[in-house]
Order: structure tokens, then C-alpha cells, then sequence
């Protein structure tokens, strides 16, 4: 697994060529490429972890109102970085999966609680910034990442085309909002929606 997730992020350094890594916890393998924009030192790197290593984010967006959310919430919080990426980690801590309703901006985020056993990725609400996944039902098995190519470095994944979203495409000019993708059994995270994985299941919930 960790050569699968080495090779998925390696294949996102474009997106994300400033810093990359990837780590492991009960939960999962994970990967990620970090593209420097507000926080440009080392501490803005991810993923952001609570004390314990319980709780880890990785992020990839901007949260326009970080500055006002730390204000509010976290006067008397010791931040090790500047970014806003930091900020998601302390507002989750804080008010659990609903912290998305006090975040203004755009995002696709990431939440590796190991305290509930659950994987939650997070999409804002207009759906400016990509998260997508593959889902094995059968050995309930989550494949995730920013852009679709990442995902098939999978082999055992079948490149396969959608046809009804092609025909759609070829017919109207553009692809529906929903959640499907050109390829046959890979998904995108709807816009204003997140998806609750455990070792139970897959849920995908609507926030606004």
C-alpha cells in the first residue's frame, strides 16, 4: 500500500510541487502534495495532527475567513503556523463534522479521525475544487484524490468509460451536477456534500 500511495501523490506533484509526503495510522494509507500559498513556510506543511495523532487533515483550498475564525474561537490557542489549513484541524476539534458550516471559501478537505474510525472528505459548496474517489463495495476499500489520473495509477482499476455521462456531454455541451465522472465507477464528491467512509460503509451526506 505504501508504494500505491507513494506513486498516487507522486503523480500529483504538478499540482502540488513545493513539498510532499506520505503517512499511515489505523485508518489508512495517505498522501500528500503541497502547492505554497498563504503560509509559505515549513509549518503550513501537511497534514495538520492534534497531539495525539488522532485527528489529521489534509487540505487543499483557501478558507477566506481563517483570520476571523481564529479570532472567535481560539484567542488563547497556540497555532504552530500562519496558514489557514491549521485553523480546520482546531475547528473540527471543536464542534466535530458541523465545523463545515462556519467555513467560507473553497475546498476539498480530508479528516482522518481515528477516535470515530472515519475518513471524511469534503467538498465546498459550489464544487470549485475536485476531490474524487473509487470505492471497492465488496472489500470496502476507498481509493481518494484530487484528480482522476492519480487514482488509476491503480492498476487492479479498470479505465473504463462512462458512457451515459459522455452521452450527456456530447448532447448537451456539458457534464450534470452530480456525482459521476467519465469513468465507469469513479465518483466526485458533490458540490456542497461530503462522504462518510468507516469499516462499516460509504455515506454521502449533503451539508448545505
Amino acid at each position: 500500500l505504501t508504494n500505491k500511495v507513494n506513486l498516487m501523490t507522486k503523480n500529483l506533484n504538478h499540482r502540488g510541487p513545493d513539498f510532499n509526503t506520505t503517512f499511515k495510522n489505523s485508518l489508512g494509507h495517505f498522501g500528500f502534495a503541497r502547492l505554497k500559498i498563504i503560509d509559505l513556510s515549513e509549518k503550513s506543511n501537511q497534514p495538520f495532527q492534534d497531539t495525539n495523532k488522532k485527528v489529521s487533515i489534509i487540505y487543499n483550498g483557501e478558507i477566506y475567513n481563517y483570520k476571523s475564525l481564529k479570532d472567535k474561537f481560539f484567542q488563547n490557542t497556540k497555532f504552530k503556523s500562519d496558514g489557514d489549513g491549521e485553523v480546520l484541524l482546531h475547528l473540527y476539534n471543536k464542534f466535530g463534522i458541523n465545523f463545515i458550516s462556519k467555513i467560507k471559501g473553497m475546498f476539498s478537505i480530508c479528516i482522518i479521525d481515528q477516535n470515530l474510525d472515519k475518513v471524511y472528505l469534503i467538498r465546498d459548496r459550489f464544487g470549485i475544487k475536485p476531490i474524487y474517489y473509487f470505492h471497492d463495495k465488496q472489500k470496502n476499500f476507498l481509493y481518494f484524490a484530487s484528480e482522476i489520473n492519480s487514482i488509476l495509477t491503480n492498476k487492479e482499476i479498470l479505465k473504463e468509460l462512462n458512457y451515459k455521462e459522455a452521452f450527456k456531454f456530447f448532447k448537451q455541451g456539458l457534464v450534470n451536477g452530480t456525482d459521476e465522472t467519465f469513468f465507469k465507477n469513479i465518483f466526485q464528491v458533490d458540490k456542497s456534500s461530503y462522504i462518510e467512509f468507516s469499516k462499516k460503509n460509504l455515506i454521502k451526506k449533503k451539508y448545505y
